[in-house]
């Protein structure tokens, strides 16, 4: 136990009064209805159910005890006995998985060699287990007991939650914030007793942020602990966590310069490059050791060079090797410290060191802004930062100018899908698809094309997606070079893409590209919707008529957009003697749409997909 722990326990150990509060469930005491449940009524497709969550603050002796119950109703619901933990020391776990063998109950514990528990700060740990012998109709029992306080107490789970019950005894040494947020009322609110009964499973919307930042939950920090002669301050300003932050040699910003990197260092140094260039044979050049997929905010144990010599880090690794060798060749630097999309939204009022989870790096621009850089994606160039990190604001730690920072980028989502067809005499199609995509929509494809051994392998991918869709040829252009646009065509045969009744030729303009579907399909939102991209989307159609075939009719010209013009959309159609032309852009604007502006999105995705549906019918005499 880390020495700030030890004195606590002795300091509370001689204070406080004991709190009395039935406890709902018994560690180990399983009601065979439970065990016997086969559905949970109140939600009879859930795989899963939280019977009880309990947890309680023992000022007495500065613990935390959870009791957690979960009943497993399908197989989905496996996932729940699989699970890891974040506390802030290291605690004392049993567990229990509970089955029915006839009337019999049987009772399989957990090994204490099949706990694993790994330290990701000094105040956070992160432990993880998975119950042995889950099945469907296993009921598991979990008791943590740790020094200290949860960071989080979730009332609502994405599974449903029949009691949930958190307890802080009060204690006039301890300052504490609890933060509440989510949508569902609490049964029992006292001033140190909270409960919520019969909680509905979270159901996320298309298109939303984290469910973190929605479901009912707290979100508690500990601030400061006093008694007669000790004084410790914990995170009370988001200015302070700058501070900690600053003096912790795992954090990027205080990371002892690697003599690993003085290679890499002297190579582009020697480029004779500077500037733009400099910095892009940089950023290309850290991208080498690639990111493992663990967000982090400090670097793990071992040390940089370990992990520059493997070849592989996680997120504060990667992008801490980018600090230090920008700065090694002149250039200005600050990390920016954020809370992932799927973590949650930092909050500028209720600050915590907690939910920081992931660290970019910023540099100076010309505007009096920042450049944000993040060199775990291969295929991102440095001119766009990952979707996971585009997430309200995060913060910028320095010694002196310690601020917020828009987690932004100016790139957008950017396609351009060019049809140029002809009829043939066997009613198919032929002629060339290309394809011009910029940002992150080239990022998309040279991502996917990774995948693929050859050109051909990809076509044939494409051809899959796309039934109906043969591709005699396919070049490329600007695939490996991610500064440059990308272009992909191919020359194509459609065929069962038109339809011919009697004498007239029915086809949907849009081709591969029709909405087909409304992604809001439901007429009431509950959150708002939230996008990690701008977008910009246009598909051109030019469609060569055969001798003896007219246009007869054509799907009307349309436009649509919601206020402030967040979300547009344009359809126009061109007809001449012997040729088509349709014209479809579409653009998302704004990257939050609120509930208020939600039927008007819903309607103008719904004559989008009207629009798209509705036919070409071409005459052949």
């Amino acid at each position: 136990m880390k020495p700030f722990f030890s004195i606590m326990l002795m300091v509370f150990l001689t204070i406080g009064e004991t709190y009395c509060q039935k406890s709902p469930i018994a560690y180990g005491k399983v009601p065979i209805e439970d065990l016997k449940m086969t559905a949970y009524e109140p939600d009879t497709t859930a795989p899963a159910v939280v019977l009880c969550d309990y947890g309680w603050f023992n000022r007495e002796n500065f613990q935390f005890t959870r009791l957690l119950r979960i009943k497993i109703l399908r197989k989905e619901g496996f996932t729940f006995a699989d699970k890891k933990y974040l506390t802030m020391s290291k605690p004392l776990i049993r567990a229990t998985t509970y089955n029915l063998d006839g009337e019999e109950i049987v009772k399989e514990k957990l090994a204490g060699s099949s706990i694993f528990t790994k330290q990701l700060s000094s105040d956070l740990f992160e432990t993880s287990f998975a119950l042995p012998n889950t099945k469907v109709g296993s009921v598991i029992d979990i008791e943590f007991t740790f020094p200290g306080l949860p960071y989080t107490w979730d009332f609502q789970w994405v599974i449903p939650v029949r009691h949930s019950e958190l307890i802080l005894q009060y204690s006039e040494y301890i300052d504490l914030s609890r933060n509440f947020f989510g949508y569902i009322p609490l049964t029992v609110n006292e001033p140190d007793r909270w409960v919520a009964i019969n909680v509905p499973a979270f159901k996320p919307e298309p298109y939303m942020d984290s469910p973190q930042n929605y479901t009912t939950k707290f979100e508690i920090e500990l601030r400061r602990i006093t008694f007669p002669g000790y004084i410790k301050e914990f995170n009370t300003t988001w200015e302070n966590i700058n501070d900690i932050l600053l003096l912790n040699t795992s954090f990027p910003s205080n990371a002892t310069s690697s003599l690993c990197l003085t290679s890499i260092v002297k190579d582009l140094e020697g480029s004779g490059k500077e500037g733009e260039d400099l910095l892009r044979d940089a950023f290309e050049a850290v991208k080498k050791i690639k990111y493992n997929g663990e967000d982090r905010l400090l670097i793990s144990e071992g040390g940089l060079c370990s992990k520059v010599k493997l070849g592989a880090g996680n997120s504060a690794e990667v992008n801490t090797v980018l600090i230090q060798v920008l700065k090694r060749l002149g250039f200005k630097t600050f990390p920016v410290v954020l809370s992932t999309r799927d973590n949650g939204s930092l909050s500028q009022f209720a600050p915590s060191l907690v939910k920081l989870n992931y660290v970019i790096v910023a540099i100076p621009d010309n505007n009096n802004g920042y450049r944000l850089l993040d060199a775990t994606e291969e295929y991102l160039p440095c001119t766009l930062i990952p979707d996971r990190c585009i997430n309200g604001n995060g913060r910028l730690v320095s010694d002196y100018q310690s601020q917020w920072i828009p987690l932004v980028s100016n790139g957008k989502d950017e396609k351009t899908t060019t049809y140029d067809l002809a009829f043939e005499d066997d009613m198919t199609m032929s002629g060339t698809i290309t394809v011009d995509a910029v940002d992150y929509a080239a990022y998309d494809i040279r991502k996917a094309y990774a995948n693929f051994n050859s050109k051909d392998e990809y076509a044939r991918s494409v051809e899959k997606a796309n039934p109906g869709l043969t591709i005699t040829e396919i070049s490329t252009s600007g695939i490996e070079d991610l500064y440059a646009p990308l272009q992909i065509q191919y020359k194509v045969i459609l065929d069962g893409v038109a339809t011919q009744i009697d004498n007239d030729i029915y086809l949907t303009p849009m081709l591969f590209e029709a909405i087909t579907e409304n992604p809001f399909a439901v007429t009431e939102r509950i959150y708002p919707v939230s996008f990690s991209r701008k977008v910009d989307r246009k598909v051109n159609l030019k469609l060569a008529l055969k001798e003896g075939m007219t246009p007869e009719i054509a799907p009307a010209s349309s436009s649509g957009k919601t206020r402030n013009s967040s979300v547009t959309y344009n359809y126009d159609v061109t007809e001449e003697s012997d040729s088509i032309e349709v014209n479809y852009s579409f653009s998302i604007n704004s990257l939050t749409i609120t509930q208020d502006q939600y039927k008007e999105m819903r309607e103008v995705y719904n004559q989008i997909v009207k629009k798209h549906s509705e036919p070409l019918i071409i005459k052949a005499l």
